[in-house]
């Protein structure tokens, strides 16, 4: 499909010059409470340098969506730190991970971390990572005005209104990376010191 070619990954890292070299124009980077994995300023000015735009997630466990709107505050402010500490610009979004088979009786949980995080950062800046029940469910509800979309869990189904989609994985400079497509012309992209990128 067409789109902008990017890239997500955690812990071993490709750099600016190696994702430029294979074509791609931006990296989803994690904040979490794992510094070992999470974005620096040092990795957004490497990126930005090599003409790699940065896009954040949160997430510290895969269930972490079930924590309910109490976990959702707390968790957007601590990215919101982790993101200003990294450099990125305060109107961009931070995608929040829904990272399992979630069932849709617990999408209420969900919808409510996603409350919980809307009421820290704004709805606008609120965005979703997951399959497709868990990101259509939050879109229908207005929920998260950002989703990407992995192929786990979606049984073969895409929703069109996902900004992102992931798809194999793939090793650049050594790294292994999931291989994404952005399918938006703003995916809640930006470059250190640029703003939007």
């Amino acid at each position: 499909m067409a789109g902008t070619a990017g890239v997500d990954y955690a812990w071993s890292h490709p750099g600016g010059a190696a994702l430029k070299a294979a074509g791609k124009k931006f990296a989803c980077r994690y904040l979490s409470n794992d510094s070992a994995k999470n974005l620096t300023k040092t990795e957004a000015n490497d990126l930005t340098s090599h003409g790699v735009s940065c896009v954040v997630v949160w997430e510290s466990t895969a269930r972490r969506a079930l924590s309910g709107e109490a976990g959702g505050a707390a968790d957007a402010r601590e990215a919101r730190r982790q993101a200003a500490d990294a450099g990125m610009p305060g109107d961009r979004p931070i995608y929040f991970a829904v990272d399992f088979d979630a069932t849709p009786g617990q999408q209420a949980a969900i919808d409510s971390y996603l409350d919980g995080a809307a009421g820290i950062l704004g709805r606008d800046r609120v965005g979703i990572y997951g399959g497709y029940y868990p990101v259509k469910r939050a879109l229908d509800a207005h929920k998260a005005a950002w989703a990407w979309q992995t192929p786990a869990w979606s049984g073969g189904q895409w929703d069109e209104r996902a900004h992102i989609r992931q798809g194999a994985q793939e090793t650049i400079g050594g790294a292994s990376c999931d291989l994404d497509t952005a399918t938006a012309a703003d995916f809640g992209q930006w470059k250190l010191g640029r703003g939007r990128g």
